[in-house]
Order: structure tokens, then sequence, then C-alpha cells
């Protein structure tokens, strides 16, 4: 998606750089490399089907990974703000998987396994890699939470608050979104939530990962854990304003001759709703 090709690669590197300070001043431990192996391992159906590591490997890399840590650490903050990373995981596959087996989806499936086709092993391999460490760091939020205590403060709370919040919005998009979908499957979505926001689910997607930097923020204690706790929900609130532009690209494209269309454009928003 446009710049998103640099600036993976450059936030994949960041994170070895992390990884290797930690390393150096012995905050990674044996936890993150357990962390590592578990996202890894969600990431690996990447080898089945190319496109699926961005939404079913995402979607079980969160909960493994915030599984282990929930078990490795079960105080009340680390099961709260773990337990709404396993929710987040749950629903994402679950979503997914209930949208590639619908009519309307169909279109987007044959493209998805035409290109899977072409990827060869060495670019699999690449993101394979990648990816497995973005989902490592996605979830280092809930780590930083177990803090010294482990307590539900005023700060993971309204961390909590942000992540629930996005997550209820990116539900309720989605679905919305699959119901017009399944009635007029051609059609740009102008329904619901979609009528004043153009991606009330990239929306929730931004709010769940501003929701884990606040739990970062109160929780991380020294800049290690900082930087450690911030590198993965940022390259994804960075990814979902990309992602969105380059989707109203792509309508444009697409629709940018319907009058009905361009009225929708002048009412609503990418990603914040038009007044």
């Amino acid at each position: 998606v446009g710049p998103i090709r640099y600036i993976f690669p450059a936030f994949v590197v960041a994170m070895w750089v992390v990884c290797g300070l930690g390393l150096a001043s012995g905050q990674w431990t044996g936890i993150h490399w357990a962390m590592l192996g578990l996202s890894h391992l969600g990431c690996a159906i990447i080898f089945s089907n190319f496109v699926y590591v961005f939404s079913y490997g995402y979607g079980i890399s969160m909960m493994l990974v915030n599984l282990l840590v929930m078990a490795w650490r079960p105080v009340p903050a680390v099961l709260l703000i773990g337990g709404l990373g396993v929710a987040y995981g749950i629903r994402l596959v679950w979503f997914v998987y209930r949208r590639y087996r619908s009519q309307g989806y169909s279109a987007n499936r044959t493209r998805g396994d035409a290109a899977n086709a072409g990827v060869p092993l060495p670019l699999r391999l690449f993101m394979w890699i990648s990816c497995g460490w973005l989902m490592t760091f996605i979830a280092m939020p809930a780590w930083l939470a177990a803090g010294s205590s482990g307590a539900i403060t005023a700060g993971i709370l309204f961390g909590a608050g942000l992540m629930l919040a996005g997550l209820l919005l990116e539900t309720v998009a989605d679905q919305q979104k699959q119901v017009a979908k399944r009635s007029s499957p051609v059609a740009f979505v102008s329904s619901g939530l979609y009528a004043r926001l153009r991606h009330p689910n990239y929306l929730g997607e931004i709010i769940f990962q501003i929701g884990l930097l606040a739990v970062t923020a109160v929780s991380a204690t020294s800049p290690w854990a900082l930087a450690s706790g911030v590198a993965g929900p940022l390259y994804i609130v960075i990814l979902m304003y990309y992602a969105a532009r380059d989707q109203d690209a792509q309508q444009r494209r697409r629709y940018g001759d319907d009058p009905a269309f361009q009225a929708h454009q002048r009412q609503s928003g990418s990603l914040l709703p038009a007044l």
C-alpha cells in the first residue's frame, strides 16, 4: 500500500534493534522468545496461503501470544489487557472465516488465490519472519501491563476502555459491511456507520491500537520498555491510515462516475465522521 512497502521493513528493523538492545541490557528474556515463537507459529499459515497471514495469521497470533502472557503472569492487569487481545484474535478469525465463505467475497477470494499462486518461497519466508516479529510486538503491551504489581490502575482501565471501544466499533462495522455486501455485492457501502464514515472498521482498529499505546505509556518503566510497547501498535495505526487512503482511491476509480457515490463522498469522512 504505497509507502507501507518501505515503512514496514523499517519498523521490522527497528524491532530487531529493540530486541538487540534488550538482549544487551538483560531486558529481553525467555518470555519474549516464547512470544516470538508463538507469533511465528500463528503466521506459518502463510505457507498455505500468502494472504492468510494478514488475517488468520494476525488473529491466531493474537490469541496464542496473549494467552501465553496471561499464563506467564496471571495478574489482574495482564488478564484484562491480554484477555482483550485474545478476544480480538477470536473475533478476527471468526470474521475472516465467515467473510471468506460468503458469496459477496468470492471475487476477492479468487484474486487472493491467484496472487497466492505467484508468491515465491523467498518472499513467503521474508514476510513470515517479518510478520512474526510484528505480532510479537503488538502483544508487548500485555507483557508490560504486569508492571511491578500487575494491579489494574486508572491508566490501565483507560487503555482497556479504548481497546474495548475499538473492538466493538470494528465488530459492528464489519458486520454492517457484510450485510450490505450480501444484498448488493458490487455496490459501495453507505448505510449504518458507513453513512458518515467511509472506514469505520479501520477507525476501530486504530482506536484498539491507541488503547495498547495508552497501556504502554502507563506501564513502561524504562525507555526500552516504552520502545518495545510502542513499535507494534504504532505501525498498525500507520498501516490503517494508508489502507484508508488506498481504499478511497480504489473506490474513486470504481464508482467515481456514480452521482450517489459522489454525494456520499461529500457527506462522509475517511477516518473521522463527517458532521
